[in-house]
This record gives structure tokens, sequence and C-alpha cells, in this order.
């Protein structure tokens, strides 16, 4: 989905616990880091901490919890 629309979505394996599943690269637009979590669950006390961390960095970090929100992280602006 996110190939078809110009972007990557890549899966973040670097051994630190807590810190965002993917980093979504967009053109045109921001990265963000995505933690990705089912519906009703929650992040936890280390991922909260991360997502934290990156914001103060001034990096865009979301918890996406739906297609519809990742779908919208996807959607270019327009012109």
């Amino acid at each position: 989905m996110a190939q078809d629309r110009g972007c990557l979505l890549i899966k973040l394996q670097h051994g630190v616990v807590g810190m965002p599943d993917r980093l979504l690269v967009r053109p045109r637009r921001p990265d963000v880091f995505i933690e990705f979590k089912r519906p009703g669950n929650k992040t936890t006390k280390i991922q909260a901490h991360w997502l934290g961390v990156l914001h103060r960095m001034g990096k865009q970090a979301v918890v996406v919890r739906s297609g519809v929100q990742f779908r919208a992280l996807l959607t270019l602006p327009t012109k």
C-alpha cells in the first residue's frame, strides 16, 4: 500500500526496546515513525517514552490503530 503511493515503509530492526515499529518515508513530506497497535491495545511505558523523545527532537511519531489512520499518513498534500 505504501509503495503504491510512492512511499517507503521500513521495518526498524535496531535492538532498542520500545522504539517505533516502522519508519514511513514520504515524498515531499516529513518522515513518520509509526508504532502499530491493535485497536484497544495501549503503548507500554517504554514505547511512550521513545515516542516522547522523538517528539521532543521535532520528529513526527504516531501510534496507528487502523488502516484508515495509516492511509491518512500516505495521502500526499494537494498542490
